[in-house]
């Protein structure tokens, strides 16, 4: 029996990485897709269009560190400039939706604090997860802060199945959270090779961005019906 699991675990652990490298591709991939869904059916009022675009880069940056990884091209600068380039975008779209117009103080803001985090780890060798922790904290605190202005308005009377904002709120907590525990740990995470569960875990962040993915891909749905509806 003992040698039994001995000989079959080494065969688990390798199907655990295979799943965890395809699974890591769809998300890649999948970043793509919401920006499809906006240029297809999407509004095209000033935040999601800003969304839209984000999306564009987003998906086109992820596409490229694919192609790169499977080249052995260094590319981990690029997921530091994704890092600061969603917080950005996450921002802005929530601030389009809220007062109606960017917040530059704020912005200026994010933009000292990441270039200050590039002194702190060191981005051409090594993950920068204290970047990405940063991100998807500020994502949480900007998704949960949407929530309660939601709860608090008492005008829209919109079934929240029913409001894109809602939805895509939904999408980015679920992302944020599902990320958190994977860029914590992702430094040590990437390092070495993809055997065990432990260093598999990348697995939860690309489960929870392929569903944030479809949420806004509905989300941009959603708008689309929204608009058809105020002019029919």
């Amino acid at each position: 029996m003992k040698y039994y699991f001995s000989e079959i675990i080494p065969h688990l652990m390798a199907s655990i990485r295979d799943i965890t490298f395809v699974i890591t591709d769809l998300s890649d991939v999948s970043e793509i897709t919401p920006f499809v869904a906006w240029f297809a059916f999407g509004s095209r009022e000033l935040p999601y269009k800003v969304l839209g675009i984000f999306f564009l880069i987003s998906g086109s940056t992820k596409i490229y560190t694919l192609i790169t990884a499977v080249m052995h091209i260094h590319n981990l600068p690029a997921y530091h400039v994704l890092a600061f380039l969603e917080i950005i975008f996450v921002y802005s779209f929530y601030r389009l939706l809220s007062a109606k117009k960017l917040d530059f103080v704020g912005i200026s803001g994010l933009f000292v604090l990441y270039l200050a985090n590039t002194g702190i780890q060191n981005i051409n060798n090594t993950f920068n997860s204290n970047t990405w922790t940063l991100t998807v904290l500020l994502i949480m605190l900007i998704g949960l802060t949407h929530f309660y202005r939601i709860y608090r308005n008492e005008e829209d009377t919109t079934p929240l199945e029913k409001r894109p904002d809602f939805i895509m709120t939904t999408g980015w907590l679920i992302y944020a959270s599902g990320s958190l525990f994977t860029y914590l740990m992702g430094t040590d995470i990437l390092s070495g090779t993809a055997d065990g569960f432990f260093k598999n875990a990348w697995i939860f962040e690309c489960i929870s961005n392929i569903i944030k993915n479809i949420l806004i891909c509905y989300g941009f749905w959603l708008t689309g019906k929204k608009c058809h509806r105020q002019y029919t």
